[in-house]
């Protein structure tokens, strides 16, 4: 199994730096429709040759956390999508300190957590008749993201839950991605993808870890889905 991601890994990294290498060469443009062409059919669609996206994912904010990401147009079909994120949460001792075995208030369940997230996607815009940043795409990407938490622990004196010691736990993450992004005529954007990859596990969920107990969740080891939705604005 172990071979198995490795090959998945070095491939995948192959292609990612073959696609960047690829995107600085000179291409021939390719031809964009108009809304005039077709009226039914482009609609609403916005036809303007547009340089770049920024954009927000609105439901990190359940996981309390804030993502953005700044997409660069880098050639007729091609684009640069980077990704950063930034979370935290502090539970209410009452939600958990009870003696009554209660969960934690906040999405991953611990008493405390702070988190940072970087991704970067090399967006491949696979329709003809639609300039890069518009359209269906297909994408490799790299992802990395890194959590300090303090978990909730069972007191062995009395039986209550209380916060244990600050830990921590990082997740590396190389996959494939196919998504559509529709840019409407007001410049207003929809993107949203759906793919996966290979997790690289560090930190306190660390398989096989003898210290790895009061594990958080959202950093499983192994192959598992990538998803994302997002709003935004052209330009």
């Amino acid at each position: 199994m172990r071979r198995i991601h490795l090959g998945l890994i070095f491939t995948l990294a192959f292609l990612f730096i073959h696609g960047v290498t690829y995107a600085q060469r000179p291409v021939k443009k390719r031809p964009v429709k108009t809304s005039t062409t077709h009226p039914s059919h482009y609609s609403g669609r916005d036809t303007l040759d547009r340089k770049g996206v920024v954009d927000a994912f609105p439901t990190n904010f359940a996981a309390t956390t804030m993502k953005i990401s700044y997409e660069s147009k880098i050639g007729t079909n091609k684009g640069l999508k980077l990704i950063g994120s930034f979370g935290g949460a502090d539970a209410d001792p009452s939600s958990y300190n009870n003696g009554t075995g209660g969960t934690p208030n906040t999405f991953y369940q611990v008493a405390s957590f702070s988190e940072i997230g970087f991704e970067a996607q090399l967006r491949f815009y696979v329709l003809k008749d639609r300039p890069a940043l518009n359209g269906l795409y297909l994408a490799p990407y790299l992802w990395y993201k890194s959590m300090n938490y303090t978990p909730v622990i069972t007191d062995p004196y009395n039986s209550k839950e209380i916060a244990g010691s600050a830990t921590s736990v990082s997740d590396f993450s190389i996959g494939y991605i196919i998504g559509y992004q529709y840019i409407f005529s007001s410049g207003f954007t929809f993107d949203a993808f759906v793919g996966g990859g290979d997790n690289i596990i560090s930190g306190n969920n660390t398989p096989g870890n003898p210290a790895a107990i009061n594990q958080v969740y959202g950093y499983p080891k192994g192959i598992m889905i990538h998803t994302g939705i997002a709003l935004g604005i052209a330009f």
